[in-house]
C-alpha cells in the first residue's frame, strides 16, 4: 500500500505562487478578463468533467455549460479579449506538411476562423480551455506559409490575431511505418520547476493518457536531490496541466527509498489505471528495479512492490488511446536499461520472466539506450505493427546524450526485430531541451488524439515538452 497519501481531484488547486505556467498564459495574454475565465475553467474543471457530475450528463452538455457560463457571466457582449498565436512558433521549421496550429482562447468568442495563406480552412466552436488547437486535412506545399486566426463574437464583432509563418520543409525519407515526424509545441516547456514546492529543481518524463475528456499525467519531480517523487497534472487542452500540491507517488518503500519513484508510464485498463515506474532494490542498492502501482482514480495509488528486477521501463504494448492490447492472449511487456526484453502477462499485475532480445543495432550505435513506450494498432494496411520507440545517444554520439529513435516489430513474434531507422527522429535542439544533462531528449507516452500524435517528453531532464505529428 501507499500510506502516503488521500488526495481528491477537488483539493488540485491552482497555486499562482508556485505553478507560473499558467501565470506565464495569463501574462502572455494581457488580459483580466482572460485569467477570470481561466479560473471559471479551473473550477469546472475541479468539479467534475468526470467525478462529481452525474456520469448521465454528456460531456458535450458540460462544456457548453461552462461556456454558456463563460460568455454569459458578465461577458455577454461584442467585445473580445486579446488573444495570441502559440504554436508552432514564429518562423518555426520543420517537415511536417498538416502541423497542429494552437493559440490561446479570446474571452467573448463563439468560434474561430482559421486560415493559412489567407485561405479559411475551417471554424473551431469555442471552448472553456486556455489554449485552442486545429490541425488542416490537406497537406500542405512545401516552402514558408502564414497563418492567423480570426475570434468571433456570437453577439457580433470580431478580432484577428498577428500572422505567425513557419516552412515546410521536404520530408525526409522515412519508412511509411514510423510515426512522426515531430513539431514541437511553440511555447514550450509547458511544465517546468517550481520554487517552492516538492519538485523545485527538475518536473519531467511524464507518462500521459486522455481519459474521460481530460489528459492525464504522472511526472517525475525532484528537489535539489538525486530522490525523485511522481506527481499528478490534469489538463482538458493537452498544453495547460494542472499540477497537485504534493506527490501522489511518493519514495514511501524500501525499494524506494535511495533514489525514489522515477519515469512512470500509466496506462488504464478497464477502469483501473497502472502505473510502472523505476526504483531500487533496497535502501542501499544502487541495483534498479521495475515497480508497479494501481489506482481508480490515477491520483490514489496501491503500491504493488517490485515486478521485474535489475531493469527498468515497462513499455506495455498498448493502442493508439493508451489502452494495452493482449497478443496471443497476454498482455507485453518490452523493458531495459542498455538492453532490450520482453515479458508476458494475463492481468497486468503478475509478470513472468524476461526474455532478452538483441535489439542488433546499426554499426556505430552505442549505448546507453531504454525502451520507451510501444504502440500497436495505428495502421490499417499493417494492423500487426508494434512500433517501439526507444531514446538513447544511438548514433549521436558527441552530438547528444539522448534523442529518440524508433523500432518494428509484428504481433506475429514481438521478440523479432522486423525494422529500425536509421537515424533518430527527434533529436534535441531546443535550449530548454538541456538541464541536468545537456542535450537530453526522453519520453514516457504516446497517445493519438483528433488525428494527430501528441507526444509529451522530458527535456534535458528538468522540464516537460509537447511535440505533434499527423496520422498517415
Amino acid at each position: 500500500m501507499n500510506p502516503g497519501r488521500n488526495i481528491h481531484r477537488s483539493s488540485l488547486r491552482y497555486d499562482p505562487t508556485r505553478h507560473s505556467t499558467f501565470n506565464a498564459q495569463s501574462r502572455r495574454t494581457g488580459s483580466a478578463l482572460k485569467g477570470q475565465v481561466w479560473e471559471l475553467n479551473v473550477e469546472c474543471f475541479r468539479r467534475g468533467l468526470g467525478e462529481k457530475l452525474s456520469s448521465s450528463a454528456p460531456r458535450a452538455k458540460l462544456v457548453a455549460l461552462a461556456l454558456v457560463l463563460a460568455l454569459t457571466g458578465g461577458y455577454a457582449r461584442a467585445d473580445l479579449a486579446a488573444f495570441e498565436l502559440c504554436s508552432p512558433k514564429n518562423g518555426d521549421h520543420f517537415a511536417v506538411d498538416r502541423p497542429l496550429l494552437f493559440w490561446q482562447s479570446s474571452v467573448g468568442a463563439g468560434h474561430y476562423e482559421v486560415s493559412i495563406d489567407d485561405t479559411n480552412l475551417g471554424t473551431v466552436p469555442a471552448a472553456p480551455t486556455p489554449v485552442m488547437s486545429f490541425a488542416a486535412s490537406s497537406p500542405l506545399p512545401p516552402g514558408t506559409h502564414h497563418w492567423s486566426v480570426k475570434a468571433v463574437s456570437p453577439f457580433g464583432g470580431d478580432l484577428v490575431s498577428s500572422n505567425f509563418t513557419f516552412t515546410v520543409e521536404s520530408p525526409a525519407n522515412w519508412p511509411a511505418w514510423a510515426i512522426g515526424p515531430f513539431v514541437r509545441y511553440g511555447r514550450n516547456p509547458i511544465l517546468e520547476p517550481q520554487t517552492p514546492g516538492w519538485e523545485n529543481w527538475n518536473v519531467y518524463n511524464p507518462g500521459v493518457i486522455y481519459d474521460h475528456g481530460r489528459f492525464i499525467m504522472l511526472y517525475r519531480g525532484q528537489e535539489k536531490s538525486t530522490k525523485s517523487r511522481i506527481g499528478y497534472a490534469e489538463s482538458l487542452d493537452g498544453v495547460s496541466f494542472l499540477p497537485s500540491p504534493v506527490p501522489v507517488i511518493d519514495a514511501t518503500m524500501p525499494y524506494e527509498t535511495r533514489y525514489g519513484c522515477e519515469d512512470a508510464r500509466v496506462v488504464k485498463y478497464q477502469d483501473r489505471f497502472y502505473a510502472f515506474y523505476t526504483g531500487n532494490q533496497n535502501e542501499t542498492s544502487g541495483e534498479i528495479c521495475l515497480c508497479e502501482a494501481v489506482s481508480s482514480n490515477a491520483i490514489n495509488w496501491q503500491k504493488l512492490g517490485i515486478k521485474e528486477e535489475a531493469t527498468k521501463n515497462g513499455a506495455i504494448v498498448r493502442d493508439p488511446q493508451g489502452v494495452p492490447v493482449k497478443i496471443h492472449g497476454k498482455f507485453v511487456m518490452y523493458t531495459g536499461n542498455s538492453s532490450l526484453g520482453v515479458c508476458y502477462s494475463d492481468d497486468l499485475i503478475n509478470w513472468g520472466l524476461v526474455h532478452w532480445i538483441d535489439p542488433q543495432f546499426p554499426a556505430g550505435w552505442i549505448a546507453p539506450y531504454e525502451p520507451c513506450v510501444a504502440v500497436t494498432g495505428y495502421s490499417s494496411e499493417h494492423p500487426d505493427n508494434i512500433v517501439l520507440f526507444i531514446a538513447g545517444t544511438l548514433n549521436g554520439k558527441d552530438r547528444w546524450f539522448y534523442a529518440i529513435s524508433e523500432m518494428l516489430f509484428s504481433k506475429s513474434d514481438v521478440t523479432k526485430k522486423v525494422d529500425q531507422l536509421d537515424d533518430c527522429i527527434m533529436q534535441p535542439r531546443e535550449t530548454y531541451e538541456s538541464g541536468t544533462f545537456p542535450n537530453c531528449l526522453w519520453m514516457n507516452s504516446i497517445l493519438l488524439y483528433h488525428g494527430q500524435w501528441w507526444m509529451h517528453y522530458g527535456a534535458g531532464d528538468r522540464n516537460v515538452g509537447l511535440a505533434t505529428a499527423p496520422l498517415k
